[in-house]
This record gives structure tokens, sequence and C-alpha cells, in this order.
């Protein structure tokens, strides 16, 4: 990559058409989103798809026009929103879901800023080539696994475990908490009111071997003995970066949560920070 060139991330989402008079109202109550606000700024926006006990179960971009909306899932499992949205329609809600082919989406890759703060667009050409813009190179599965992972950007089945909530994940950027009742709104306003979680996200970076740093390993307060030793969280994701370097993202309990640095079970130094987007819940 020549130094003019920047990193593209362009990739192809599953995504669902909600067609109907009710649309606008039907996402309203479905999503964290103020969606009849969204549709007079005629925009692209982002919302997540909770369960009704605050869980984390999709983050969606939505495209309104006119009676129809375009449902791009960034995170979560097609086939569960599919089926959790049509468990909920009723003939009165006067809307009509559908799969629809994959939207292929770009966004240029920014290691400096949130990814939910950088520009992006929908790509209706899924033909569209960047290999002939110089300014642009496509990032490969490595870099844009391991871009994802510094940024935060939540995994189904790995973050999103069917108990972490936005808050907990950095995305309370993504939760309006002035707009009428929606799916999973009790949840999130007792996660306000109290703020008290249980996890919050975090980036982590080690050396050491690879078994120490596994999904679902946990990391400790500290190297010594078995008798001080405290969990302080567990891993959700992990990738290698070379033969001996990892990194990943686990969820980190609130009692540890001002410490720069944790422990492997064998005692490998973990440094920890905040990924690049996340929010601050409270």
């Amino acid at each position: 990559m020549t130094e003019s060139q920047a990193l593209i991330w362009d990739e192809t989402f599953p995504s669902l058409l909600l067609k109907g008079q009710g649309t606008t109202s039907f996402l309203h109550g479905q999503t964290t989103a103020d969606v009849f606000a969204q549709k007079e700024l005629d925009r692209i926006f982002m919302c997540c798809w909770l369960s009704t006990k605050g869980a984390l179960k999709a983050v969606l971009e939505i495209r309104l026009s006119d009676d129809m909306a375009e449902i791009v899932i960034i995170c979560g499992e097609i086939n569960s929103i599919r089926d959790g949205f049509e468990s909920v329609i009723f003939p009165a809600d006067k809307v009509k879901l559908e799969v629809i082919d994959p939207i292929r989406r770009r966004q240029e890759i920014n290691n400096n800023s949130s990814w939910k703060d950088s520009d992006f667009s929908w790509i209706d050409d899924n033909t569209f080539s960047i290999d002939g813009i110089t300014k642009y190179k496509k990032a490969t599965k490595e870099e844009l696994e391991g871009w994802k992972i510094r940024q935060g950007i939540p995994s189904f089945d790995k973050e999103m475990n069917g108990e972490t909530n936005p808050y907990e994940l950095g995305l309370a950027d993504t939760i309006n908490l002035d707009k009428g009742c929606y799916l999973g709104q009790e949840a999130m306003a007792k996660f306000f009111r109290s703020k008290s979680l249980k996890y919050q996200l975090r980036y982590w970076e080690a050396y050491g071997e690879n078994d120490n740093f596994q999904i679902g390993k946990k990391f400790f307060n500290t190297n010594k003995n078995e008798g001080y030793k405290k969990n302080v969280g567990v891993v959700t994701s992990s990738i290698r970066v070379d033969d001996n370097f990892f990194n990943g993202l686990a969820l980190i309990k609130k009692t540890f949560l001002d410490h720069d640095f944790c422990f492997s079970e064998n005692g490998d130094s973990i440094t920890i920070k905040k990924p690049i987007s996340f929010t601050n819940p409270f």
C-alpha cells in the first residue's frame, strides 16, 4: 500500500425490507432510535434491536423512504431478526417483511475516531470495484478483523452473548432515552437509573502463549498465588497478530475498570483500554 492510499471497509451485509403504511411506527416500537425524527432527517441511521431484558440482539442501519425501510444487519443474525419481527407483526401494523439481497457497504478505515462517526455509503451496484481507484485499497480479512477489534465492534455469539446490553458494549450513543415505548425500554431505563452494569467492553493486548488468550479464558487482578487472585474479566474475541503477540476484546468487571493492566491465568501481563468507538454509558 502506498502512502497516499487509504484502507476501505468494503463488505456486504444481510438485509431486510419492511414495506407498508405502518413501517415507521413499527420500527419506532421495535428499535432504540426515534424513527419518526430520523425520517425527517432523511438519512441512514444506526440503532439497536433488543430483547425484553435489554440484551443486544442486533446492530442495524436503516434507510427510510416513503412507506418502506431497508434494514442492514451490521451485527446480528438475520433469521433471528426476521422471526422476531414477524412474531409481533399483526394486520393492524400494516407492514410486510421480506429478506432481500445483501447490501454492500463501504467506509474508509479510521484508526483515530469511532466507526459510528465516520462517513459511509451503501452501494447499489455490487459489481463496482475500487481496484482502479489509486486513492483506496480494500482491507484484507486480517486487516479488517484487527480494525474491528480495536474499534470494539461487537460480534454475534461473542460480545453479543444473549446477556450483554448496549451500555456494556459501548453503544450508548445508539439509545434514544426520550422516545416512547419500545422493545427493551424498561430494562434500558432501569440500567440508566441505577447506573449499574456488570461489565464493560475493553480492548486488550498481550504477549504470551495462545492457550492463555483463547475465547472464554479469564483475566485476573494479579499474577501472584491463588490466594490473591480475583477474576476480573473474560475474553470474548482473540486474534494472533504474530507469533506471540495477541489482541482482542474482553468483558471487564465494573470494579476493575480503572485499571490499565491485568493478568492471564499463567501470569502474562495484559494491557487493557477502552475500544476506539466505546461510548461511555452514563
